[in-house]
């Protein structure tokens, strides 16, 4: 039985009790996210229900998280949507199949990934810049269900694709389905702000309030699924549609008519940012639990999720936000819950499809809406300001990239962008001319602190490792510093922030010894650390330096400065 995850083997009968209402709650958050999420996909509504039942049964037993929900996710729907749009017609077969195989491609490299334990792939975003990201996703996606808010079909994946397309088809505006749009976005926003303290003044406890108020969209939608069958309009608005009864079947689809080829690049960054959202999720629950989330399983686990998903006839999914959240709150001790939330789910695919048929797409339209509207986020542009501008350009650039180029090239953007940050960061290391604080062993950035001169010796200090993308801003920013103190006899270069050195940054070690040479003048190196220790004794560079290596700081100066005051 050691195939069985350790939640299993070892579950708790106390823990029952919040796993139930946990699977229960998330039934009904699940049902209208995944037919709303298929719609912002181009996609049958059926395909977001599929994708929300196998999932949960692969995560429940690969994952590492107690809580983590995967599914549909809008931003992933938002990029299923940008990426087909400019491959197939939405509602064409290829469409469909094109979506299952990014689902299986995604799946396919997540495991991949996670085989060969690329866990640190979740860093190739920054956060200023996955922040800029979701929030310019979230707007898209509320600027893209105004269209279905108002009872006609509008295109477009960038903001000036859905502002042309939305005004050329506003004549269409059916004002039917926009009254029911409006009606349900106002209860769902009254409900999110009001809901969970009338519970709480009715005598519930705050938390089983607060968790209750988050099943307002499901509510949302039984009303408006009462509202249109009572009243006979399923013929004057816009509706769901026949949604197939039963349990997708699993079996591997046919390829589309245009290939693999154009989804593999596509599939890669709905991988990278599925990733980056499940891991984020995972890590952010367990924090209260003081538990650990390994990056590598996560990859595993996702992939498996993925892969399920395509077989079933889905979409690619990830470990969703609220989702996720409503099931920590409500109770979730163990993927028990998940399990319940698959069983529940296959009870309706089995039984209760056909009730979905009137349901009215301007009331999924507001519950998006109402759903990704809390993710258009500037907290982070607000704090990058004050502490870091280039994270905040980071932000800006990608939050404007993404509304004027679309997500899938704006994710684009966003990996060089924040890939970019680090090596204009990395190319400039700060460089610290350094003194001794008077009586002690202690030395500091002369421009920081009140420190004494060293007698014929330039104390330097580089804190950046040294690379190929910075040696060379380094070797001629040391050699302008050398040329500034001509009475140096001595260049005492302090290592102990450089954490590896590559070649080229050792090629620059040995120009610039040679060159201070030329000029009188001996380099010595001082506290380098045991791996890039090794790395010079490889390379020839320890034997070179050999009696100019200090242990540290200090014994260097009592060795360059033998006789003087500054011996302790």
């Amino acid at each position: 039985m050691n195939w069985l995850p350790r939640w299993l083997r070892h579950y708790r009968r106390a823990d029952l009790p919040g796993d139930v209402s946990a699977g229960v709650i998330v039934t009904l958050l699940l049902v209208p996210q995944g037919l709303a999420y298929a719609l912002v996909a181009g996609l049958p509504p059926e395909a977001g229900l599929y994708a929300s039942l196998l999932p949960l049964l692969l995560y429940a037993f690969s994952g590492g998280s107690h809580a983590q929900s995967v599914g549909p996710m809008a931003v992933t729907s938002l990029l299923v949507a940008a990426t087909l749009s400019r491959l197939a017609a939405a509602g064409s077969d290829d469409y469909l199949l094109a979506a299952i195989w990014l689902a299986l491609l995604s799946g396919a490299m997540l495991f991949l990934f996670g085989l060969l334990r690329l866990g640190f792939l979740a860093d190739a975003l920054s956060q200023p810049v996955l922040a800029g990201f979701t929030a310019a996703s979230a707007l898209l996606i509320v600027l893209s269900q105004l269209a279905p808010l108002a009872g006609f079909r509008a295109g477009g994946a960038s903001l000036p694709d859905i502002a042309q397309a939305f005004l050329a088809h506003v004549a269409a505006l059916n004002p039917l389905a926009l009254l029911l749009g409006l009606a349900a976005l106002l209860v769902l926003v009254l409900a999110r702000r009001y809901l969970a303290s009338l519970l709480h003044a009715l005598g519930l406890a705050s938390g089983v309030a607060r968790t209750l108020s988050r099943t307002a969209p499901m509510l949302v939608v039984l009303g408006g699924l009462l509202a249109v069958t009572l009243a006979g309009w399923q013929a004057r608005l816009p509706v769901v549609g026949v949604v197939p009864g039963g349990l997708p079947s699993l079996r591997l689809a046919a390829l589309p008519s245009l290939g693999l080829a154009p989804l593999v690049m596509p599939a890669f960054f709905i991988a990278l940012i599925n990733y980056v959202q499940s891991l984020s999720v995972a890590q952010m629950l367990a924090a209260p639990r003081r538990e650990t989330i390994d990056p590598d399983r996560e990859l595993l686990a996702l992939g498996l999720c993925n892969l399920g998903a395509g077989l079933s006839g889905g979409f690619p999914v990830t470990g969703g936000l609220t989702r996720s959240v409503v099931n920590a709150d409500a109770g979730a001790n163990t993927q028990l819950a998940s399990l319940i939330t698959a069983a529940l789910m296959v009870l309706l695919l089995s039984t209760a499809t056909s009730l979905l048929a009137s349901l009215p797409l301007a009331v999924l339209a507001a519950t998006i809406i109402a759903s990704v509207v809390v993710m258009i986020d500037f907290r982070t542009l607000r704090a990058a300001w004050r502490t870091e501008r280039a994270d905040a350009v980071a932000f800006a650039v990608t939050f404007l990239l993404v509304l004027a180029l679309g997500v899938d090239a704006g994710i684009v953007a966003g990996v060089v962008i924040s890939l970019s940050v680090w090596l204009m960061r990395s190319s400039r290391p700060h460089i610290a001319v350094l003194g001794r604080v008077p009586g002690t062993e202690h030395f500091r950035n002369v421009l920081r602190y009140h420190t004494e001169p060293l007698p014929g010796v330039l104390l330097l200090r580089v804190d950046e490792s040294l690379f190929f993308g910075n040696a060379r801003h380094v070797g001629n920013a040391i050699e302008q510093l050398a040329a500034a103190s001509p009475d140096s006899h001595s260049l005492l270069l302090v290592m102990s922030a450089v954490n590896r050195l590559d070649m080229t940054a050792l090629a620059m070690l040995e120009r610039l010894d040679d060159g201070l040479a030329a000029r009188g003048i001996r380099l010595h190196l001082a506290e380098v650390k045991g791996p890039v220790l090794d790395v010079c004794k490889r390379a020839g560079l320890a034997a070179r330096f050999d009696g100019r290596l200090h242990l540290s700081t200090h014994i260097a100066i009592q060795q360059l400065c033998p006789g003087s005051d500054y011996q302790i």
